[in-house]
């Protein structure tokens, strides 16, 4: 197992006071669980567990490790929160057509923006026909039908 298994294994199994419920909760053995302290202690070079037939206590150095791996794995989870809340904000350029009725659309555009301000907005005001994947569009607004087979089109209005 890698450093940031062993310290959940090692911080389940200083919580839970057994390799046996350790091992249930993360979904392995109790061997499994075992043999990541033992490796992890000979790593280390120190015992972080008392054991015993009938109970498993922390060293004085198990206490002060539990401390630090708690902070650890707390850390990595926030990173990973944090990354996760990041890639569900909407960000990034969005490249779209409109016709040029400005008075119509500007007033939803600036809620848009609002709304949105991760999203950088690069608008082309124009009535021509596009080509939206030559030019590289997100997304077009037009009247009218499509010409192009290619594309989607919804009816807004």
């Amino acid at each position: 197992m890698d450093s940031l298994s062993s310290l959940s294994v090692f911080v389940q199994v200083a919580e839970t006071r057994s390799f046996t419920v350790a091992g249930r909760v993360l979904g392995v053995s109790s061997s499994a669980v075992g043999k990541s302290i033992a490796r992890m202690e000979e790593r280390l070079g120190v015992r972080l567990f008392h054991r015993s037939t009938r109970s498993i206590t922390l060293t004085s150095e198990g206490s002060l490790f539990l401390e630090r791996s708690r902070r650890i794995l707390a850390e990595v989870e926030a990173a990973e929160q944090e990354l996760t809340d990041a890639s569900a904000t909407p960000r990034g350029k969005l490249r779209i057509s409109l016709p040029q009725v400005r008075g119509l659309l500007m007033p939803v555009l600036s809620d848009f923006m609002r709304a949105y301000p991760d999203i950088e907005l690069d608008v082309d005001f124009s009535d021509r026909m596009v080509d939206v994947i030559e030019e590289g569009f997100d997304a077009v607004i037009r009247t009218g039908k499509p010409e192009d087979s290619r594309l989607m089109a919804r009816h807004l209005g």
